[in-house]
């Protein structure tokens, strides 16, 4: 069995549960208290509901083969494990920023120079600037390579926002989605994001390595969301065009190569319904009252352009459908791991001998 976790509530399992069902991967729960799932269409496949900050925790040390978390909590906690493998980076949904944010009274305070002078002034005043957080590692880094150099991190794990008001720390860092959160507490965002973060999805290099099994099974998923996510950036079109031949309507779709398709248009005869008698189909001269149907795959941004240039060329009765996967002659994402799983193997092989 290949043992998959989910985060268990909140914007991340939605969005986990909405990509899965997108994918033809529905999720069956006996029971919404439970801690357990499967998936219908991976029946080899169990699925784990935890908190994602134990999905990383619990993917790193090898209990867990693959999940789904948060970019911000991989940074967090395990940035430099080689255990922990990134398997997909950007699965398209919980986007969140780590930000820091200081009571709105602040108002000579609004980037990330005047937390170092503020730092500088509190300092001189014989006390650091405290900052409430749950992300030590990231705000520490962060603030050591901005001139933000003398600073007290105070750990937080629940209504950091109130950390200000409640007088135990001067500002705070923590992830924002829409930013009512820090607005509701007198709070306002300075400087830029510190971390951009979103889905993804990691693995486990101690249970996947030499695993075929394991191994086929993640290829499925990997496969099942790449072509997702890439399909979801096409709309296909059809639309029937009048020519002389393939040839002369081959030319002018593609007159404009962005707009031809992924490696070109599919273009095929059109068996005219109105016309009671036709000639031979195999007969090579045609009339300049022929038709062809034309398929094309377009990204989302060029299809009203696209739309426009099959109409210039005389098309007609265009219709559009959204694509559902977009496969290439190999998943990518699979490839890459595979490459770090063989390079782990190298480099392990290498210390033995």
């Amino acid at each position: 069995m290949l043992r998959f976790a989910i985060p268990s509530k909140g914007s991340g399992y939605d969005g986990t549960v909405a990509l899965l069902e997108s994918c033809g991967l529905r999720l069956a729960r006996s029971n919404p208290r439970q801690y357990t799932a499967s998936l219908r269409g991976l029946p080899d496949a169990e699925v784990l509901l935890h908190r994602p900050a134990d999905i990383v925790e619990k993917v790193a040390e090898g209990s867990i083969d693959i999940g789904i978390t948060g970019m911000d909590l991989v940074c967090e906690q395990r940035e430099d494990d080689d255990n922990l493998l990134l398997l997909y980076e950007d699965l398209g949904f919980w986007r969140v920023e780590l930000v820091f944010a200081v009571p709105q009274t602040w108002i000579d305070v609004s980037s990330w120079q005047d937390l170092a002078d503020l730092a500088v002034e509190l300092q001189s005043q014989g006390r650091p600037l405290r900052i409430a957080t749950k992300y030590l590692n990231l705000v520490r880094r962060f603030c050591y390579s901005h001139g933000i150099n003398v600073f007290r991190l105070i750990e937080s794990h629940g209504a950091t926002e109130a950390a200000p008001g409640l007088g135990y720390a001067d500002i705070i860092a923590d992830i924002t989605e829409t930013g009512t959160a820090l607005r509701d507490n007198k709070l306002k965002i300075v400087g830029g994001p510190i971390l951009r973060s979103q889905a993804c999805l990691v693995g486990s290099r101690r249970s996947l390595r030499r695993n075929e099994q394991r191994l086929a099974l993640v290829r499925h998923v990997l496969e099942l969301f790449e072509g997702r996510q890439r399909g979801r950036r096409f709309y296909s079109l059809t639309a029937n065009i009048p020519g002389a031949s393939v040839e002369h309507v081959g030319q002018q779709v593609t007159a404009r190569r962005e707009l031809a398709g992924l490696k070109g248009p599919t273009i095929a005869q059109v068996w005219d319904k109105d016309t009671a008698q036709r000639e031979d189909p195999s007969h090579s001269a045609h009339s300049a009252e022929d038709w062809y149907a034309v398929n094309v795959a377009v990204p989302q941004e060029e299809l009203l352009p696209a739309v426009d240039h099959l109409r210039s060329i005389g098309a007609s009765s265009i219709t559009v459908l959204p694509v559902q996967y977009v496969f290439q002659a190999q998943s990518e994402t699979y490839a890459r791991l595979l490459g770090k799983l063989e390079a782990s193997d190298s480099h392990d092989d290498a210390l033995r001998s």
